[in-house]
């Protein structure tokens, strides 16, 4: 692959980061540049462009959808102060899988303690 052509690369995948590397295959096909998609991957991620799955938003289930709902007409007239006040869901952070609870002493001295009476086993 030549320095023009991994330029290219870079340069579309950093104004497009969903860029597939079957079409930056496509891409550099036309400017008759023949490479296997696997060596674009490759090349990227050297520049530290690696592949990265998108977050996905949760979604609201129908029963929150209807809570929600029931809420905001419970609370139609109220003021604006009220309003300003209020929390959604969706506008918190989420943890997920509890990962805050992990890190900490307690989780690595049971991890050092098991993988000790494994060695003492041995």
């Amino acid at each position: 692959i030549t320095p023009r052509a991994q330029r290219r690369l870079i340069r579309e995948v950093t104004k497009d980061p969903r860029t597939t590397s079957k079409e930056l295959q496509a891409s550099l096909a036309s400017i008759k540049v023949s490479v296997h998609d696997s060596t674009i991957r490759k090349r990227l991620g050297k520049n530290g462009l690696h592949g990265r799955f998108p977050r996905h938003k949760p979604l609201l289930s129908k029963k929150n959808i209807r809570a929600r709902l029931n809420f905001a007409k419970k609370h139609l007239n109220d003021c604006q102060d009220f309003w300003e006040n209020t929390l959604w869901t969706d506008e918190t952070k989420l943890n997920y899988n509890n990962f805050a609870k992990m890190s900490g002493p307690k989780f690595l001295q049971s991890a050092v303690k098991d993988s000790l009476q494994v060695i003492a086993n041995a």
